[in-house]
């Protein structure tokens, strides 16, 4: 009969923590996973309704950062700036912020003074 502590002679202890340890890193990764896919809905459903942005017109990004879940908006007609946007949580209410925008091609021409085409982003607050 083996003792209840050690199989075939190796401690239990050991798989038991190695266990426990995958499972937190999984759940962890699951919970940022949801939360970024909640505040991803969350900004669309803004932009949808200030804006009147439909999904297609554009692609988001997302990415981590200081300041809460960051994400790029890239419109299918403006391809080269994109529009930063970060979106966080204070006592279980989500708040939109429209950070700025940025050039995504490295080396532009310096004779080409265009404006992004989607400046009305400089005037977004979000009111519930």
């Amino acid at each position: 009969m083996t003792h209840f502590w050690k199989v075939n002679g190796k401690w239990r202890i050991g798989r038991l923590i190695l266990i426990s340890m995958v499972l937190m890193l999984v759940s962890c990764f699951l919970y940022t996973f949801h939360q970024k896919i909640l505040r991803q809905l969350y900004l669309e459903d803004r932009l949808e309704q200030q804006y009147g942005l439909e999904k297609d017109e554009y692609q988001m990004q997302s990415h981590f950062s200081k300041y809460g879940y960051g994400y790029d908006v890239t419109f299918h007609d403006d391809s080269r700036t994109s529009y930063a946007f970060n979106v966080r949580e204070k006592n279980g209410d989500y708040t939109a912020v429209y950070v700025g925008y940025g050039f995504k091609e490295t080396g532009y021409n310096e004779n080409d003074f265009r404006a992004p085409e989607h400046m009305e982003f400089e005037q977004f607050v979000d009111d519930k």
